[in-house]
């Protein structure tokens, strides 16, 4: 059971909802909570930390000049503005996605149904091209290949790229989207499992 706990030490964590009190020996200024520890080694600090932050499951969908449909899972996705309504993926470099929409041109973003977890994982296997969308019933709009139930979908238009890192940052200005109908339901993704609202 969790309970407020005032902490012998001061600190902007001086009072935690915490399960436990063991300290850490090896922080002489107390200046690290209970039960965290302290990562400073940059890649592997962002890794354990973004374990612990969920995000929804989505599937970026575009089409290449040739007209063959291509789609990625992805959790990088985000609001960016409503004035102008805008979104942005982030994209490694290394996939076959990120050649695409480094053009610019359209893509849409595909909200994942907390029972869509088996087009998720297709959509980031080793398959490729139109063979990722041998599941789920897809639709197409705008040119653009989309899943019709989805949670929601978004149907953007490149206003921006930047690049950072290993990944393409691509801001899309929303033109539309198709939102779910029914009791919101996304696939969740957290601590490196699919997960869901209100699970027990």
């Amino acid at each position: 059971i969790l309970s407020i706990v005032p902490q012998p030490f001061h600190s902007p964590f001086s009072t935690l909802l915490i399960p436990c009190t063991r300290r850490y020996h090896d922080d002489p200024n107390n200046t690290v909570p209970p039960c965290m520890t302290l990562l400073d080694h940059p890649s592997t600090a962002l890794r354990a930390g973004m374990r612990r932050l969920a995000a929804s499951v989505c599937v970026i969908t575009t089409v290449d000049g040739s007209g063959q449909r291509h789609a990625m899972t992805a959790t990088a996705v985000t609001s960016v503005s409503d004035d102008p309504a805008s979104l942005l993926v982030c994209v490694n470099r290394h996939t076959t996605l990120h050649n695409i929409l480094a053009q610019g041109g359209r893509f849409a973003v595909n909200v994942l149904s907390a029972d869509q977890a088996d087009i998720s994982m297709l959509c980031a296997s080793g398959e490729s091209g139109e063979s990722r969308f041998a599941q789920g019933q897809w639709g197409d709009a705008n040119g653009l290949p989309y899943l019709r139930d989805a949670q929601a979908v978004f149907f953007c238009r490149t206003a921006r790229q930047m690049t950072h890192g290993t990944h393409l940052i691509a801001i899309g200005d929303v033109d539309k989207a198709l939102v779910a109908d029914d009791a919101v339901n996304p696939l969740l993704y957290a601590d490196g499992q699919y997960r869901r609202l209100n699970e027990e």
